[in-house]
């Protein structure tokens, strides 16, 4: 029988190796790592002042403890521990864990008192020798202590006892990264200290991480004594969702994890007390949000959902808003996918055709890798691939979140230098493979710390970041807010929020929303408005010129656009967004039209805009429509703004004719100035004014 134990601390780790470059020191004294102390009725562990203590006392049973670390498997590296024992049977076993993921699955390095050693691993808790127990005069007898020394020297592995090598190996891949002690049957151990050392890296700090902002706790309205943790901002920074581990709010009986929310008090920028998300998104199983659209709408959540109120295992699932609230998640469909790490995290992209996603594979690095899958036509994803050396490692990368800007990445890492075993870090993407990525720049000790570190969410604007933090005074997970220097910032961009309108009813309604390239006819990204609230929202990243608009069975959308291309900074804008339904009498503005100035020659970024036209005439060919052609205010005369509207809207009907549409269904007329929008003379304004629109005057 074994007892499992899985603590899972953080290493300490130094920065010069001239004394020994430690990725892991602990030498059970206060300001290192913590060890946990135990009393079961087959065992107690403790600390005192330069000690650690395992007192195991149940023959045929194992105990096994350990903490993270840093440790490159490629590269020489030493582990090292003192221990001696002072009570017990003498033929039983103690020593060092090491390259573990957890007890099932390590490497030991065992000896006795009565001047034996071994080494074995488990692989999935199944026992196999490596070196059966030998004798060695080198190993001290009961209340003497040992000096157990494991060294990897160019792919090759070295076992010491008190200074003499006992026993080589070549390397074995690393199960784990764990390092730790082992201690089998009667049994009463002390260790002196436990070390890890590797020549260490210089940390790529990035710009200005010294001017990173004070963490700062969101207060009781979301933390609790109870576990906050895996927070996911909103882009508009207004809602927030947290995962909550054993919260009496909690669904079934063990309270496992479950997902709560809070909004915003926009006037005093407090959060509201957070809110327990409900079914289907909660159920008795483990419970969790992995990624959130930018629109708000559409939900990542970890595991499958069986549909009965429960999950089902390993896995991502979806859920969208509707009306009635969210839809019960469905697994997402990904191509060969698999796992063999007992954790995943995923992230949608801001356009919402790409998920990152971590897990472990055949060609993984280390533990756990970040993928990259994208979105097929059938709303299925394409089989994950790894994006590269330069973001993995040959530890464990947790956490991937993709900024609105679709292009920075803050991601967790056991294996790139840092300050714990797990720090955050940012990269940028350099193409749309989504293979190449910068090289990774670590925030910073105001970011990251001694213990493990992950689960960083911006909005954005990249104002602020959150993550979660241990409380000082309960020892809790609790959310933090710290505000970003611009180094960390994602690149700019417009965040254009607002809300879908029946333009007849005025009332707000569910629509689905595209963004492309003002000029192209393909589709770079896609939102969904609020099906209650119409609320909507997209971000577009600077250097390009946009157009996007809503769209909704049996109703025809007005295009507007956006030019990003000299942004700066990032920046809000409001634009509502009107559906016009299909019936006589209603009028749609064509917004992405554009003429040379004062011609009524078509610019070709116009075609788009001309060809949705023509595609809503061919759908619907019993409908019959009026171009109207518009002037701003000019002191070019009335003949002349009349003869522009006129020959624009012909030149409108004109393309459509040619794309093959009846001339008998559509007539057209210029009105000059007659019939402005805006009659103040600001240029904005005036510019609206130049239009062209089309009337449905028969369906």
């Amino acid at each position: 029988m074994k007892y499992i134990f899985l603590f899972l601390s953080i290493a300490f780790s130094s920065s010069l190796f001239a004394q020994s470059d430690y990725v892991y020191e602990c030498n059970f004294n206060p300001g290192g790592p913590k060890w946990t102390s135990y009393n079961e009725p087959h065992v107690v562990t403790y600390t005192k002042p330069g000690k650690f203590y395992i007192e195991h006392i149940k023959a045929s049973t194992t105990w096994y403890q350990y903490q993270g670390t840093s440790i490159n498997p490629n590269e020489d590296f030493e582990i090292s521990t003192a221990a001696k024992q002072y009570k017990g049977k003498t033929d039983e076993g103690f020593g060092l864990i090491f390259a573990a993921l957890e007890m099932e699955n390590c490497f030991v390095f065992d000896i006795n008192s009565d001047g034996s050693f071994a080494v074995f691993k488990n692989v999935d808790d199944k026992y196999i020798a490596i070196k059966e127990w030998t004798p060695s005069a080198k190993i001290k007898p009961l209340n003497e202590v040992n000096l157990l020394v494991i060294k990897n020297i160019s792919q090759k592995w070295h076992f010491y006892i008190n200074g003499a090598e006992v026993y080589s190996m070549p390397a074995q891949k690393f199960l784990g990264n764990q390092i730790g002690f082992y201690v089998s049957g009667y049994n009463y151990i002390e260790f002196d200290f436990l070390h890890a050392k590797q020549k260490k890296k210089p940390i790529n700090l990035i710009e200005n991480y010294n001017t990173f902002g004070d963490k700062i706790s969101l207060g009781g309205n979301i933390n609790s004594k109870y576990v906050e943790k895996a927070p996911l901002i909103s882009a508009d920074e207004r809602t927030l969702y947290v995962t909550r581990d054993e919260h009496p709010g909690n669904t079934g009986e063990e309270k496992k994890d479950d997902i709560w929310f809070s909004k915003l008090n926009v006037s005093d920028s407090t959060w509201g007390p957070l809110k327990n998300i409900g079914s289907p998104l909660n159920n008795v199983g483990y419970n969790f949000v992995i990624s959130i659209s930018n629109d708000n709408n559409t939900a990542l959540l970890g595991n499958v959902y069986d549909g009965k109120g429960g999950v089902t295992g390993k896995g991502i699932s979806i859920s969208h808003r509707t009306a009635k609230g969210w839809t019960m998640p469905k697994e997402m469909k990904i191509k060969n996918y698999y796992n063999y790490n007992k954790y995943n995290e995923s992230c949608l992209s801001a356009d919402g055709h790409v998920l990152m996603l971590t897990c472990e594979r055949d060609d993984t690095y280390g533990e756990k890798d970040i993928y990259v899958a994208f979105l097929q036509a059938d709303s299925s994803w394409s089989e994950p691939k790894n994006i590269g050396k330069t973001i993995n490692t040959f530890a464990d990368e947790t956490g991937p979140f993709i900024a609105a800007d679709n292009k920075t990445m803050y991601f967790s890492s056991a294996g790139h230098p840092g300050y714990g075993s797990n720090d955050i870090f940012m990269s940028r993407r350099l193409d749309d493979t989504w293979k190449n990525w910068s090289v990774p720049k670590n925030l910073g000790p105001k970011i990251n710390s001694e213990k493990w570190d992950a689960y960083y969410t911006v909005p954005a604007s990249g104002k602020n970041a959150y993550m979660v933090s241990t409380n000082k005074t309960d020892g809790s997970e609790d959310v933090y807010v710290i505000k970003q220097p611009e180094s960390a910032k994602p690149l700019p961009l417009v965040l254009i929020h607002g809300i879908v309108y029946n333009s007849a009813t005025k009332k707000p309604m569910a629509a689905e929303i595209t963004y492309s390239e003002l000029g192209s006819k393909k589709v770079i990204g896609t939102a969904h408005s609020n099906p209650e609230t119409g609320i909507f929202m997209i971000a577009l990243p600077q250097g390009k010129k946009y157009s996007f608009n809503a769209h909704h069975k049996g109703f025809a959308a007005t295009h507007y656009n956006f030019d990003a291309v000299s942004l700066k900074k990032y920046k809000e804008e409001n634009v509502d967004l009107y559906l016009t339904p299909l019936e006589e009498g209603q009028s749609i503005v064509m917004n992405n039209l554009f003429f040379v100035a004062n011609k009524y020659e078509i610019l070709p970024e116009s075609y788009p805009e001309l060809d949705k036209l023509y595609d809503l005439l061919k759908e619907h060919p019993t409908i019959k429509i009026e171009i109207a052609g518009h002037t701003s205010a000019n002191t070019s005369g009335e003949k002349f703004n009349q003869d522009l509207s006129t020959n624009r809207a012909l030149a409108v009907k004109e393309y459509v004719i040619k794309k093959g549409i009846a001339a008998d269904r559509i007539s057209h007329i210029g009105y000059g100035y007659s019939k402005p929008i805006f009659k103040e003379e600001k240029e904005e304004l005036q510019a609206r004014n130049r239009r062209v629109e089309f009337k449905i005057i028969a369906k």
